[in-house]
């Protein structure tokens, strides 16, 4: 049983590895996607001119977030109903950590002139240019120095994007920047999610480069996920994070990490939740449902005493009395 739970997990930790602002349009969706998995956007060819990447609105389904049409002749002429943008972009601003994951892979780290909370960035390469100041530090992603943002002038921003018309989404419109919306965290599978690598590449005119490393992940993910799909296998349950000021946020169960779960063959209780994202709980409810879970994971601690020494209570915990508890934080 322990060798099983064991390995359910590592393979868990393995595909996790795969994947390492807004006043929404109302023009209906009606281009059906060309894509195999993610549900977010879409990239139509059909136009030899320019290409039409879509952007769909997951808080309001069957209308558009925003429509971009990429060109690399300035004299073409695109519809009205999008903002026009000349490819390859050379200077992009990412305001998400989750985002420079593409970027590496395309290979176009060195077109990155401003980043969001570098503390929260692991890229050594991306982490050497903030020291050196050639990549510059705009603050916080929700409090975006726009100051700086401007004196900066790239081509465009790349930012998440979020079901509420919040101040600092605000700010960014009125510089009149162009601004690329990467929802890629709304995906309900981990492959959706990784599928927006051809988002990323379009603006770069990096096709081709992003459909290859696409299906190698594909490839990959597909063989890991093979490997626990016999049904007579023991399902280990499962139980991550922890509580954060009375706070305790699992995943949804529509979201990619209960899918990723799914996939490693791991049991976890709120799989039929229809949640994409988050769901707000907390520790007393923790400890009815996840008391039993052969498995703890992404603790944010170093040790097991560290654990129990935040609360008592987490040592009731099964995973935490038999020393399943894992985190990500290897690497930091």
């Amino acid at each position: 049983m322990k060798y099983i739970i064991l390995t359910c997990f590592f393979l868990f930790l393995t595909l996790s590895y795969l994947t390492s602002c807004q006043n929404p349009a109302t023009q209906e969706a009606k281009h059906q996607s060309s894509l195999a998995y993610a549900k977010g956007f879409d990239i139509d060819y059909s136009n030899k001119e320019y290409t039409q990447v879509t952007v769909f609105n997951p808080w309001n389904p069957g209308t558009i977030y925003e429509t971009y049409f990429l060109i690399k002749d300035t004299t073409v002429q695109t519809p009205t109903n999008g903002q026009t943008i000349l490819i390859p972009i050379k200077e992009l601003v990412v305001n998400s950590a989750t985002h420079l994951g593409f970027a590496e892979l395309l290979g176009i780290n060195q077109l990155i002139t401003g980043v969001c909370n570098p503390d929260y960035i692991y890229n050594p390469h991306i982490i050497q240019r903030v020291k050196e100041g050639k990549i510059k530090d705009l603050g916080d992603s929700f409090n975006l120095d726009t100051e700086r943002l401007l004196l900066l002038r790239p081509d465009a921003i790349m930012t998440s994007a979020y079901n509420a018309d919040d101040e600092n989404t605000k700010r960014l419109k009125q510089t009149g920047l162009t601004i690329l919306y990467n929802i890629e965290w709304q995906e309900e599978t981990v492959l959706g999610r990784a599928e927006w690598i051809k988002f990323v590449a379009a603006f770069f005119d990096k096709d081709s480069l992003a459909q290859e490393l696409f299906l190698d992940i594909e490839n990959k993910y597909n063989k890991a996920k093979s490997l626990v799909s016999d049904s007579t296998l023991i399902k280990p349950s499962v139980l991550t994070g922890q509580d954060f000021r009375g706070s305790w946020s699992m995943p949804g169960g529509k979201s990619f990490n209960a899918q990723l779960l799914s996939d490693a063959g791991i049991y976890y209780h709120y799989a039929d939740n229809q949640d994409k994202g988050s769901i707000n709980s907390t520790i007393e409810e923790a400890l009815v449902y996840f008391n039993k879970a052969d498995l703890w994971i992404n603790a944010q601690v170093e040790t097991l005493e560290q654990l129990g020494a935040m609360d008592q209570r987490y040592t009731l915990f099964n995973a935490y009395k038999s020393g399943e508890v894992y985190n990500s934080n290897k690497r930091m």
